[in-house]
């Protein structure tokens, strides 16, 4: 009888460790992302959204994903809310975590209203000298914020941004490329606004994730998905072109010679294998 309860009790530990371990690995990893405008509009709405769907298909792995505005988003990362902060750009100073591969190639632009500038006088950004210029509430780089003689104004969002450069309380606006467009084009500005077409600067955007062990797992998962998604031509069809996914060499970088691919030809890469 004895032995029977010792057999009985190590079968239930057994069952517990199993049961503890499935929760384990099926823990989700919660995704905060900045609002973006045609990127990232809401839990299930945007660009970023499906390729961090597209993720979680290929790895197996349960992903939560909340959309806040930009500041709040990276205050919930920093203080660890969240496991990763969705979307990052590379030529800001990062908070303590640990980077992934690149999957977006973000252009700013300046945006601004029709007629008010001289044709091309807008093809270096020293030019906005004496100007009022505006910026969303995302990270910008130095190369930006440090422009001599411009007087900058903080947006709380896009919209708001481009709203005040139409009525004429701007001179200028920064808004990254695609997601400027489609907006102008949301607010039935296109008649409105005009665009530079000279990149001011042109970065990478990545995730972030915490700086613990659950972090490192989540970064080595996802760079090898951003990888194969890069190589497959997935990230290149879910942003509806080839010219903003990064190049192959940088992703390469993170990727163990073991998994990388013989058969890489990424869409917007000037490299191939």
């Amino acid at each position: 009888m004895r032995k029977l309860s010792s057999i009985i009790l190590m079968a239930v530990f057994c069952l517990g460790v199993g049961i503890h371990g499935a929760r384990a690995d099926s823990t989700p990893v919660r995704i905060v992302l900045p609002y973006i405008p045609l990127m990232a509009e809401g839990p299930t709405e945007g660009f970023f959204i499906e390729m961090y769907q597209e993720i979680a298909k290929r790895t197996d792995k349960d992903i939560v994903i909340d959309v806040a505005p930009p500041r709040r988003a990276v205050q919930a990362f920093v203080s660890g809310d969240y496991d990763a902060l969705g979307a990052f750009p590379s030529l800001t100073a990062l908070p303590v975590s640990l980077a992934s591969v690149p999957f977006y190639l973000r252009e700013n632009l300046i945006f601004y209203k029709s007629g008010y500038f001289p044709a091309d006088s807008l093809q270096h950004p020293d030019n906005l000298a004496g100007h009022n210029v505006g910026l969303s509430a995302y990270p910008y780089p130095p190369a930006i914020t440090n422009l001599a003689g411009v007087n900058f104004e903080r947006a709380p969002n896009d919209q708001s941004l481009l709203r005040m450069l139409a009525n004429g309380r701007l001179d200028a606006a920064i808004l990254e490329k695609f997601s400027g467009f489609h907006l102008r084009d949301q607010l039935g500005l296109s008649d409105v606004i005009d665009i530079a077409d000279v990149s001011v600067t042109t970065e990478n955007i990545f995730p972030l994730f915490q700086a613990n062990r659950q972090g490192i797992e989540n970064q080595k998962v996802f760079n090898l998905a951003l990888y194969d998604m890069l190589c497959d031509g997935t990230l290149a069809t879910l942003f509806g072109r080839d010219d903003v996914v990064p190049d192959l060499s940088l992703l390469e970088r993170d990727i163990p010679v073991q998994n990388q691919r013989k058969d890489c030809v990424a869409s917007g890469s000037n490299k191939t294998r």
